[in-house]
């Protein structure tokens, strides 16, 4: 839910977005390079020629790849592993709902902009290390290429906009890593998560992460005197005469439902984190890259962290 005030039209919302999207990338472009520079070329298990590592065998795994000479020597049987020498695909998935282009007041940027930005900077750093980006608009449009990044923004428009209704049509295929940003309001009420959802998505050995996306007034709000409250069809769905008698029950029911994303995110092994727009995206997608492109020995699931960033009441 949302304050009333500042609730924008989606559609009209959508379509402002659009136009920005080349200033954008122009933005998006900017944090790639500023973090470039820092970041080191990371070895991925993959196929490939170059010997890396063995590991124990774990069932599953293909016979082909077990070394026998290695194994005869002990008690275990290990797999042979090479250096990631092919192309990866990523998909990522910014969830513009209505209440992604929400702002708590004129200063601070809309939640959508944010995600797009961190999402093509994402896709500017994968790219450029060779790897392949998707969108799941309806084609599930996929890109090589940096200069394709306006098409890339275009094709994550397109893209469903709510997680709990459309996870279900999503097929992002068989060890694939998904990146998904939004704020995950639809999960807001008690009882409500997207543990089914993850789980689904994550079938078929696919790696992720999830990060939820917003304004600093959904976490710690400085709303006073009268305010209502609104679902994403304008209905009131709470009305308060002094907010400042109800913030610390908001502030409580924000931790609980951040707290069932998080969850269900870890449960599936996925990494999830938290970024504020009101502070530099540049950790946030530090963190994120470095964590989606250090995929698992066996395809089941990445590293999760507690949210490193964001104000925690």
């Amino acid at each position: 839910m949302v304050p009333a005030r500042n609730l924008p039209d989606q559609i009209a919302a959508a379509r402002s977005l659009a136009a920005r999207l080349p200033q954008l990338v122009d933005e998006s472009r900017r944090l790639a390079t500023a973090l470039r520079s820092g970041l080191h070329g990371n070895r991925k298990v993959g196929p490939g020629s170059d010997f890396w590592q063995f590991r124990p065998y774990i069932a599953g795994d293909p016979a082909g790849q077990i070394d026998w000479r290695r194994s005869a020597r002990s008690d275990n049987t290990f797999i042979r592993q090479t250096e990631w020498q092919a192309s990866h695909t990523y998909w990522i998935w910014p969830v513009f709902g209505a209440s992604s282009f929400w702002s708590s007041n004129n200063k601070t940027p809309p939640k959508a902009d944010r995600m797009m930005v961190i999402a093509l900077a994402l896709a500017d750093l994968l790219l450029r290390n060779g790897e392949t980006v998707g969108a799941f608009d309806p084609p599930h449009t996929r890109i090589t290429t940096h200069e394709q990044l306006v098409k890339l923004g275009h094709a994550m428009l397109a893209a469903p906009a709510n997680m709990g209704d459309d996870s279900p049509h999503i097929h992002p295929g068989r060890k694939h890593s998904i990146l998904i940003l939004g704020d995950f309001l639809e999960f807001a009420a008690p009882g409500h998560s997207p543990a089914a959802n993850l789980r689904r998505l994550a079938h078929n050995q696919n790696d992720g992460a999830l990060i939820q996306v917003l304004d600093p007034a959904e976490c710690l709000p400085d709303f006073a005197g009268r305010i209502n409250f609104t679902d994403t069809e304008d209905n009131i769905i709470f009305h308060s005469e002094k907010f400042e008698d109800q913030r610390d029950e908001f502030i409580r029911r924000s931790l609980k439902w951040r707290a069932r994303i998080r969850d269900a995110t870890m449960a599936s092994q996925w990494l999830y984190d938290l970024h504020v727009i009101d502070q530099n995206p540049s950790q946030t997608l530090l963190a994120l890259y470095q964590h989606i492109t250090e995929r698992p020995d066996s395809g089941g699931g990445m590293a999760s962290r507690s949210p490193q960033t964001g104000p925690h009441p």
